[in-house]
């Protein structure tokens, strides 16, 4: 008797010793996964604010407020050498604007639907373009000049997305079945693991399940989907920027998350059931 018994409570221990663990485990990698969408959206809310409150520093400085290329280049031409991420431009009421890297550009922004924004002097955070001096996928950032209380202009920056999602993809350092992306609230993608997915609307890669999630997405401010894509099962956590009004989301293989619970439940399951009857 004394063998059955001893067998009970061991059995008793480990039963009492693993659940908990399980349930810890779970809540670590729920915790992990929102730490990491944490991350995601703060670095690049911050890398756009950034750029923001410095474009406003340089239209309200004097070689700016000359509206003169001439006096303004040098000052915007050693803010683009600190940070090669972007490229600075200022821009005319009529549309004609320069770049630090070719001067005066032989087509205009007017034609941009940014700019009508613009010009009645709102800041624009974010804005979707392939550029038209350097062709890359770019978020644009931009501040209108005023004088006298009428907008005489603006100084912009282009935030190349492709080798913003680089240095994101490196700071995350995510597992190999793990992304992140980011949906304009047009439903672009603007940021992804995958670069060459920057500017696709995920509701038209052919995956009902995807369009599904991306449209729900869409309309909450922050919460879960599953869809299945790339010939996996996903699970996404999502939430949205206060800055930028995008959808930041980590998304990660949810059948190997299912496989990993379905393998602890079964561990409890013949713990349990194979618990000694007590004599």
């Amino acid at each position: 008797m004394a063998r059955p018994l001893r067998e009970f409570f061991l059995s008793i221990l480990l039963a009492t010793a693993i659940i908990p663990a399980l349930a810890f485990a779970e809540s670590s990698s729920e915790n992990n996964e929102r730490s990491l969408l944490s991350a995601f959206m703060s670095y690049t809310d911050l890398r756009i604010n950034s750029l923001q409150q410095s474009l406003e520093i340089l239209a309200s400085t004097t070689e700016a407020k000359s509206r003169k290329w001439e006096n303004m280049k040098g000052l915007l031409s050693g803010y683009q050498k600190l940070d090669d991420g972007f490229i600075v431009w200022y821009v005319r009421t009529d549309g004609t604007y320069y770049t630090v890297d070719k001067g005066l550009m032989d087509v205009k922004l007017s034609d941009r639907s940014y700019f009508p924004d613009l010009m009645a002097g709102r800041r624009i955070i974010g804005a979707l373009v392939v550029s038209k001096s350097t062709g890359q996928r770019s978020a644009v950032i931009a501040v209108p000049m005023k004088e006298g209380g009428k907008v005489v202009g603006a100084i912009g920056a282009s935030l190349f997305l492709d080798k913003l999602s680089d240095q994101i993809d490196s700071i995350l350092a995510l597992r190999t079945d793990a992304a992140f992306f980011a949906l304009a609230p047009n439903g672009l993608t603007t940021l992804h693991r995958k670069t060459d997915r920057h500017f696709l609307d995920p509701r038209e890669l052919g995956s009902e399940t995807l369009k599904k999630a991306a449209n729900e997405m869409l309309l909450k401010a922050s919460g879960e989907v599953t869809y299945e894509f790339d010939n996996a099962t996903k699970k996404a956590i999502y939430r949205t920027s206060p800055l930028t009004h995008w959808k930041f989301a980590i998304a990660f293989s949810a059948v190997s998350a299912e496989a990993v619970g379905a393998a602890d439940s079964y561990i409890v399951s013949r713990l349990l059931t194979n618990l000694p009857a007590m004599e």
